[in-house]
């Protein structure tokens, strides 16, 4: 609270009713709903004594917690999670690199700019996140102006993550898509290991590099020379899929790059989940410091998501190992329940009923697991069918 209040003197008055706990709770319980009713119903369940605040005095009172608080919510989660054994590849941690485009509030696009959309400006804001692609984790994020270049952003969160993890003693190992290859950011990788895919107008020695395997040199923008591997993989569809990397090891076939660079998919499905289970562009705001809170926020909820996820789908592996198929949870339900339950956990005093509420919330996702059928693919539909705006699997969660 010291370190994060906007003002020395906020949050100094024991007769404060939304004091720092309760305002930070409050922003991690991820209000979609019109404010009012919100403030209402989170007084009703911890302060049924106290009558309801206007939502005029919660954004005013919000306004005095810095964005800040919740980064350092996440670091602290992160330096936790990582300190147990965490599934990686041959050692390192798997970390895909991608951004987004999110919209914002009307109101916020002299902050973050406009894309023009069929006549219309449209508020927007550009994001970019490291994604743990095998413990499924958000490690770093960055909501920004629309202008702003992925591949800055990207070389920024590097370095942030590159910093903390020497602390931890991880090695990051990176995948980016094809719009992110630059000699910039090679420089900045160093030595750290990565895999990018890349486009045929990228540099010289990688495009005519044909073979299925071989080493080429190539200069960073300030003229240093790296060895880099380059690879062709044919897909299923015919098509070939190029791709280089810093690691020349030969213990890491080409089979393994193919397996690797699959993995980066994963950070699409975390944008999905975000956009459409945690409806994160349902900003609560169109302040910056509010749009960031809520920012934050989802990362941190979504990387506690992700843990008890991660724990069910461990305890389901052994109680259904005798199945045909292999059982994981249900994001949209697992969402749902811990959306009731994540204020018990922040505001409980007692670590036991902490201790008691995760129990509850593991028992409850894992009763509503699914099987996950191996090599499923989607048949193309024969007819369009025309847009609808309520489909049934994007049902709303609350």
């Amino acid at each position: 609270m010291c370190t994060h209040r906007t003002k020395a003197t906020y949050f100094t008055r024991s007769t404060c009713t939304l004091d720092f706990k309760r305002l930070m709770a409050f922003t991690l319980k991820l209000p979609k709903g019109a404010m009012q009713i919100e403030l209402n119903q989170f007084f009703k369940k911890f302060l049924p004594s106290s009558e309801p605040q206007r939502a005029a005095s919660l954004k005013k009172a919000r306004l005095k917690v810095a964005p800040s608080a919740f980064v350092e919510l996440i670091n602290d989660a992160l330096s936790t999670i990582y300190k147990s054994p965490f599934q990686g590849f041959r050692g390192y941690r798997v970390v895909a690199v991608d951004g987004s485009v999110f919209e914002v509030p009307t109101y916020a696009k002299s902050i973050f700019g406009t894309l023009n959309a069929s006549g219309a400006k449209v508020a927007k804001a550009q994001i970019c996140n490291l994604y743990d692609v095998y413990n499924h984790i958000i490690l770093e994020g960055e909501i920004a102006p629309y202008v702003t270049s992925e591949r800055t952003q990207a070389a920024r969160l590097i370095e942030r993550l590159e910093e903390k993890s020497r602390h931890l003693e991880i090695e990051n190992l990176y995948l980016f898509d094809r719009g992110f290859p630059s000699r910039e950011l090679i420089r900045t990788l160093g030595s750290s290991p990565y895999i990018f895919r890349v486009s045929k107008a990228f540099l010289a020695p990688i495009n005519r590099a044909n073979q299925a395997d071989q080493l080429v040199e190539i200069t960073d923008d300030q003229g240093n020379q790296h060895q880099v591997r380059v690879l062709n993989i044919t897909l299923p569809s015919g098509a070939t899929e190029k791709l280089f990397s810093n690691i020349i090891d030969e213990k890491v076939t080409i089979e393994d790059f193919k397996e690797l660079y699959q993995k980066r998919w994963e950070i699409e499905t975390q944008y999905r989940t975000l956009k459409s289970v945690f409806e994160i562009e349902c900003f609560s705001s169109s302040n910056l410091q509010l749009i960031e809170q809520d920012f934050y926020a989802a990362i941190y909820v979504f990387n506690l998501l992700a843990v008890a996820q991660n724990y069910a789908n461990e305890e389901l592996k052994q109680e259904k190992a005798d199945l045909t198929y292999e059982y994981k949870t249900n994001t949209n339900v697992a969402f749902s329940e811990l959306k009731d339950m994540v204020l018990d956990i922040v505001l409980s005093k007692n670590p036991l009923k902490k201790l008691f509420v995760m129990r509850k919330l593991l028992n409850r996702i894992k009763r509503y697991s699914l099987p996950v059928r191996p090599n499923r693919a989607s048949t193309p539909r024969k007819v369009r069918f025309a847009c609808v705006k309520f489909p049934f699997n994007t049902r709303r969660n609350h």
